[in-house]
């Protein structure tokens, strides 16, 4: 048993299906504004079929550092995760379980921008309740994988903003988390997500001086959300 932790477009279930299905439109049409939604309804679909048998757990790992500096070809940054070994660094996320090696293969295929890392014995706090999960003994996970960066975090700059399409896109991923455990849930995730997650300082010209997101929405003028249940 050695799910997947998602952190940043992993967290929206659709995302995470149309890596191995073939989803209508395409995501180049989300990404250029040819769709009236950027969670397609075909994809949400396929994951209705799927979501009894891929379980989503949220959840935080200690020892990583997320970033908006990854450069997209769609313009701003996307994330990567950094690894510190250092258990006052944490991230949040989603534990992937219930997919087959043969669709692991596939995620692991579009994720070729980072490194596919193992975690053994990872150290993991969960956003529910570990009993509520019958079909898995999630206080017994033995290692995780994940895509990350393997580079210093001192050596992390960004000189672009994160891509909006991309960013909502996680926060929809993040909404059907509160569909799935509540408001309450998503809300504490949101705002865990935004307290850790960094990107290039919009106060600052310097590309290697971040911001959380929570200090750029703050600085934008964005207030935050509620999840309605």
């Amino acid at each position: 048993m050695t799910p997947i932790f998602g952190y940043g477009s992993l967290i929206l279930p659709t995302s995470l299906i149309s890596r191995f299905e073939n989803v209508n439109p395409t995501l180049d049409d989300v990404y250029e504004g040819n769709t009236d939604r950027n969670v397609r309804a075909n994809a949400l679909e396929k994951w209705e079929k799927r979501r009894e048998r891929i379980v989503y757990v949220p959840a935080k790992i200690r020892g990583f550092r997320r970033y908006y500096s990854l450069e997209s070809d769609r313009g701003g940054t996307m994330l990567e995760a950094v690894r510190t070994d250092d258990p006052d660094d944490w991230i949040n996320g989603v534990l992937v379980f219930g997919l087959t090696a043969e669709e692991k293969a596939q995620i692991r295929e579009t994720e070729s921008p980072y490194d596919y890392t193992g975690v053994r014995d990872p150290e993991l706090e969960y956003y529910v309740d570990p009993d509520r999960f019958d079909e898995y003994d999630i206080t017994d996970i033995s290692e995780v994988r994940l895509f990350a960066n393997s580079a210093e975090s001192a050596d992390i700059a960004a000189d672009k903003p994160r891509n909006g399409t991309y960013h909502s896109r996680i926060v929809n991923g993040i909404m059907m988390i509160g569909e799935m455990y509540g408001s309450a849930v998503a809300t504490e995730f949101y705002r865990d997500f935004c307290a850790t997650t960094y990107e290039t300082a919009y106060d600052s010209t310097d590309a290697s001086e971040f911001n959380t997101v929570a200090e750029n929405d703050e600085l934008s003028g964005d207030s935050g959300w509620t999840v309605r249940e």
